[in-house]
């Protein structure tokens, strides 16, 4: 977990430029054909680095107690795995992915597309199931971060309570009622002490 940066920012800013490349005209120069294969290699070779990658940070995560005891140099040894899987004249995540991942992943690919499969269903099961009390949080928690922002610009201006037109603001501070009440009520008091 120490080099995230190190294994995604540089990759991630590489998919950007490939996944826009085809959708740019190629540079000056450049012959469209080469530029189109170009993108396309840059694009497989991101493919294969994020496959390669993920795995990586998912075998890190189980073992990554015992990593650390046994392996004292590993976070240097991460850094120095994550170059090489990056670094286009290594082609480390090419050959990984081509080498170790494919084979694996192909002996095993329908199991995985029926776990997978089953995985979505219960996903799509547990959200319509939740969608009705997700869809009331998600309304609560809006309307609740709206009244935490008045509340907030209120507490920023004490004498200026929001959706209030001065004439309003002086029958509620006449009644002692409401929030203009209560700041009128503390300014009187200073600042709330303990007569509250």
């Amino acid at each position: 977990m120490r080099f995230v940066a190190a294994g995604s920012v540089y990759p991630a800013y590489a998919t950007y430029k490939a996944v826009l490349a085809p959708k740019r005209p190629p540079p000056p120069g450049r012959n469209a054909a080469a530029a189109s294969l170009e993108a396309e290699s840059a694009r497989d070779a991101l493919l294969k680095y994020w496959a390669v990658w993920g795995l990586a940070c998912a075998a890190e995560r189980l073992l990554e107690v015992h990593i650390d005891r046994v392996f004292p140099y590993y976070p240097h040894a991460k850094l120095a795995f994550l170059l090489w899987l990056q670094l286009h004249n290594t082609h480390g995540a090419s050959l990984l992915f081509d080498r170790y991942l494919v084979p694996h992943l192909c002996r095993y690919e329908r199991k995985l597309d029926i776990m997978l499969e089953a995985g979505a269903q219960l996903a799509e099961m547990f959200y319509s199931t939740y969608a009705g009390p997700i869809g009331y949080m998600r309304r609560a928690l809006g309307l609740a971060a709206t009244q935490l922002a008045v509340l907030l610009k209120w507490l920023a201006t004490p004498d200026d309570p929001p959706g209030l037109d001065p004439q309003q603001q002086q029958q509620q501070q006449q009644q002692g009622g409401g929030v203009a009440g209560l700041g009128s009520n503390l300014r009187r008091r200073g600042g709330g002490g303990s007569g509250l």
